[in-house]
């Protein structure tokens, strides 16, 4: 028999605490890190007690499969429910807005969970992706099954690529803006251009390990791409590259030098790609392209380097963190003038989404199974690329 005390406790008790409690999480996992943020930081955020929190959640990795879990349904139940390709673009440019920091939380924290779980939100994303690639289809069923499957990832690219970055625009700017990338990305034309040998852009960015130092440095990279930095130690990244602890000290003092040296090869490889992208005579556009398909080699050759500056430039010392963040910064402004050149008068904050668009749909195309193993890959992100970076979204080009 339920008694008083437990009444007015009810009573107290908002009906949508659960979901608030979802929410809190999502966007303290976004900002700080899952392994940043304790479950008292989340009940403080909702204003409940801790004990108060696990009456609806078992601990802090249950939170974050309910975030997660939360959020692939949300896009799973848009898409569902579109009637056309047209409608679920809007559709998603308006819910995407709302739910800013989603892509984040898969790509960067999902890690820490089993991988089971992931293994069922793999498959849910492969149905959302499938779903999405049925509404190309009625809209254009000469395209091979392979290359909606791309553009399916791509459009999935767009709309996430807005957790990456902080830029802003009115709401309903920022929505337009959405809409015309992903339409762009899903009638982008497919199969119209191959690499030349003109076009080739020299220099290997494989990294191949040829010492001991660089079988280290190869493998904790690896493992902090699939692991994350924290949960990974000095002994597994011995163990994985065959190593003793005294033969990894001598190169890396601390696990930590170790993520510095990841970043830091991350910057240079980036820096010679695009140094031989800006090297040779041509027309804004086509040195934006260039650029473009210097970023892609990169990305394609170095999918783990990636994944570890998407993911774990917040685990730097702050000295090495600050310089990490200022040279993205950098990168992301060259794109943009090369852009405000090609397209004169676009405005700086939507060409710094549409950059941050691309170089999305570039990364996960390279670390999504399901397109990275394509032989013509690094041709069709340049079609995508350049159709996002020049065309108003209704076909037209720059």
């Amino acid at each position: 028999m339920q008694t008083e005390a437990s009444r007015r406790t009810s009573a107290r008790r908002p009906p949508d605490r659960k979901a608030r409690i979802v929410s809190a999480a999502s966007g303290l996992f976004g900002a700080r890190g899952y392994h940043n943020v304790s479950v008292a930081d989340v009940a403080t955020e909702v204003g409940i007690t801790a004990p108060a929190l696990y009456r609806h959640f078992k601990g802090k990795p249950d939170l974050l499969i309910h975030v997660i879990d939360a959020t692939i349904s949300t896009i799973a139940q848009s898409v569902a429910a579109a009637p056309d390709l047209d409608a679920y673009l809007r559709t998603s440019a308006a819910q995407t807005m709302d739910r800013r920091g989603s892509a984040v939380l898969w790509q960067r924290e999902a890690r820490h969970l089993p991988e089971a779980w992931r293994g069922q939100q793999r498959q849910a994303l492969n149905g959302i992706a499938e779903r999405i690639g049925s509404l190309i289809d009625a809209e254009r069923p000469e395209l091979a099954q392979e290359d909606r499957q791309l553009l399916s990832w791509s459009v999935l690219s767009v709309y996430g690529s807005i957790s990456w970055h902080r830029t802003s625009l009115p709401r309903r700017r920022f929505e337009e803006l959405l809409y015309r990338l992903a339409y762009a990305a899903t009638h982008c034309p497919l199969g119209d251009r191959d690499r030349s040998t003109d076009e080739s852009l020299p220099g290997d960015y494989a990294g191949l390990a040829v010492s001991r130092r660089e079988e280290i440095l190869v493998e904790a990279i690896r493992l902090f791409d699939e692991r994350g930095f924290q949960s990974v130690s000095t002994d597994d990244i011995g163990e994985a590259a065959g190593a003793t602890g005294p033969s990894i000290y001598k190169h890396f003092p601390t696990k930590t030098d170790l993520l510095v040296a990841a970043v830091l090869r991350g910057g240079e490889q980036r820096r010679a790609g695009t140094a031989q992208a800006l090297a040779r005579p041509g027309s804004p556009r086509q040195t934006l392209e260039r650029l473009l398909r210097s970023y892609i080699e990169f990305a394609l050759t170095q999918s783990h380097l990636i994944g570890l500056l998407i993911g774990e430039l917040d685990q730097l010392p702050e000295k090495e963190r600050k310089a990490a963040r200022q040279a993205q910064r950098e990168y992301v402004a060259l794109w943009v003038r090369l852009l405000d050149e090609v397209r004169p008068g676009l405005d700086t904050a939507e060409a710094r989404i549409i950059v941050m668009a691309v170089l999305t749909v570039v990364d996960n195309a390279a670390r999504t199974g399901a397109t990275g193993n394509r032989p013509d890959l690094a041709d069709r992100l340049v079609e995508i690329g350049t159709a996002l970076l020049t065309t108003d979204g209704t076909g037209a080009a720059a």
